[in-house]
């Protein structure tokens, strides 16, 4: 019998897996810092898009708690939706407020070698 064929293959133990994966992500971590820590543009986007709904959830989560607790408290019925939706519109504008200032190209001085702008 020819012994190649009887010999099984290894699989890497769940040790070595890890040990190579978070050697990779190593690599990946130094070639980001040699870049100058530059993140994809699909990275940058994601990372704010992840934002932008964090403080939506927030916002209505935050204010609808606030409301529900105002609910229990007086007994009331309407402070829990008037809660979501202020919490709603409190995360839009605070979205508004960071996320929508767009640099405009044509504004923007360039940089000399000093770091000042060019005048």
């Amino acid at each position: 019998m020819n012994d190649s064929a009887g010999r099984r293959v290894q699989q890497p133990r769940p040790s070595q897996r890890a040990a190579s994966v978070s050697i990779a992500m190593k690599q990946s971590r130094e070639a980001e810092q040699q870049r100058g820590g530059q993140v994809h543009s699909h990275a940058a986007g994601m990372n704010e898009g992840m934002r932008v709904l964090s403080y939506l959830i927030a916002g209505v989560a935050l204010y609808g708690g606030l409301g529900w607790l105002a609910d229990h408290l007086l007994g009331t019925a309407f402070w829990l939706p008037l809660g979501i939706v202020l919490g709603a519109a409190f995360a839009v504008y605070t979205i508004i407020r960071r996320f929508g200032r767009v640099e405009s190209p044509a504004l923007s001085l360039p940089k000399t070698p000093t770091g000042e702008g060019a005048r």
